[in-house]
């Protein structure tokens, strides 16, 4: 098994000063303007609604490639607590539990949190 890498470890991989690197990425952001009530509003919005969540579960290529990212590395989430912020469906938060998390705390801000709930219920 791969080591899991965590915290700074995790950053650093992503490039200097562990950030990642590329347009809009990185220290780029430091520099930017904060979103103001609209941007948040709209990015609250769009994730509230199940087709989007539909969209990004029907992605077999991504919801795959997370599957197998968290189920083929069982060391990484075996007795361990995990945090999913913006758990939208729910999905990552079912999948780490299927890999042994302990105990997952899936965080969502949106109205998709009642929906998640109601996912997570069914999973048993």
């Amino acid at each position: 098994p791969h080591p899991c890498p965590t915290g700074l470890d995790a950053m650093a991989a992503n490039g200097a000063g562990g950030y990642p690197q590329g347009p809009g990425l990185g220290s780029e952001l430091l520099d930017g303007k904060p979103p103001d009530e609209t941007d948040n509003a709209n990015y609250f919005c769009e994730y509230a609604y199940l087709y989007h969540q539909m969209d990004m579960l029907e992605d077999v290529h991504r919801t795959g490639s997370y599957y197998n990212a968290i189920t083929m590395n069982p060391h990484c989430f075996k007795d361990k607590v995990v945090l999913d912020v913006g758990a939208g469906s729910g999905i990552l938060s079912i999948f780490a539990a299927q890999a042994g998390a302990t105990k997952v705390f899936a965080v969502e801000a949106t109205d998709m949190a009642v929906r998640c709930r109601k996912i997570v219920a069914a999973q048993g």
